[in-house]
């Protein structure tokens, strides 16, 4: 796989690039840790328990 950062500039939304999903889904760390960056201040958020 080529070297990708998860976001590119072209992309303004912020989506994960195809190829990086497909590399991903079939296991590639890399593409995994791009889709881990990528969804890590969501997951954060998802994870703090409201008092």
């Amino acid at each position: 796989m080529t070297t990708m950062t998860g976001k590119t500039t072209d992309d303004e939304r912020g989506l994960l690039p195809y190829p990086v999903i497909i590399a991903a889904t079939k296991g590639e760390p890399q593409a995994m840790n791009i889709v881990c960056q990528h969804y890590a201040g969501y997951i954060a958020h998802l994870s703090m328990r409201k008092l």
